[in-house]
């Protein structure tokens, strides 16, 4: 086991990732994207005229300004939606209400409370019966700022998955073994 020089390169790792298992490649066809471009269009274009008639509507009804009407767009409509949004804002300042009194009421009752209780910190001996190594290397590792592992210090059996991934590396390798 070696212990590395802060102002050293680490080695060069090689990482077994598929990048091209997690990405979708391949061109969307002309006319789909065509089509998803009007549709986003057409539905902003919707949406902006209908917030841009209930502001005008809402203006036009309280100066008493000449709101023109077209489909479902009247003066009925704004009036609708103008109560909505009254009722929408009660319920909002209801809801703050609620929210103020409920975070006041668990503060004053569960507030001064500690019940949390955590782990004790790991000790450098319970670090070294589990990883089988001595307090010097232990406090080593701990002390360095770049390690690099010539093995690795990781028991068998402590291993990654523990038997499920023995069970693959097992095989893994009878499969090398047959072909």
């Amino acid at each position: 086991m070696g212990f590395a020089d802060i102002h050293q390169k680490p080695l060069n790792q090689k990482v077994e990732y598929d990048m091209e298992a997690h990405l979708i490649y391949g061109r969307q066809k002309g006319y789909k994207k065509v089509i998803e471009w009007l549709l986003t269009f057409f539905g902003w274009f919707v949406l902006l005229v209908y917030a841009g008639y209930l502001i005008y509507g809402s203006l036009a009804i309280r100066y008493s300004w000449p709101l023109p009407e077209f489909l479902f767009f009247t003066k009925e409509m704004v009036l609708l939606i103008q109560q909505y949004f009254f009722i929408l804002f009660i319920a909002l300042l209801i809801a703050t209400v609620l929210l103020i009194i409920w975070k006041n009421y668990n503060y004053y009752r569960f507030g001064k409370m500690h019940r949390r209780s955590f782990r004790p910190d790991v000790t450098n001996e319970e670090l070294c019966e589990t990883f089988e190594l001595d307090l010097e290397t232990v406090t080593r590792l701990q002390q360095e700022r770049m390690v690099v592992l010539e093995e690795n210090i990781i028991p068998e059996y402590l291993g990654m998955g523990n038997a499920r991934h023995q069970e693959k590396e097992k095989e893994k390798s009878e499969k090398k073994g047959n072909s």
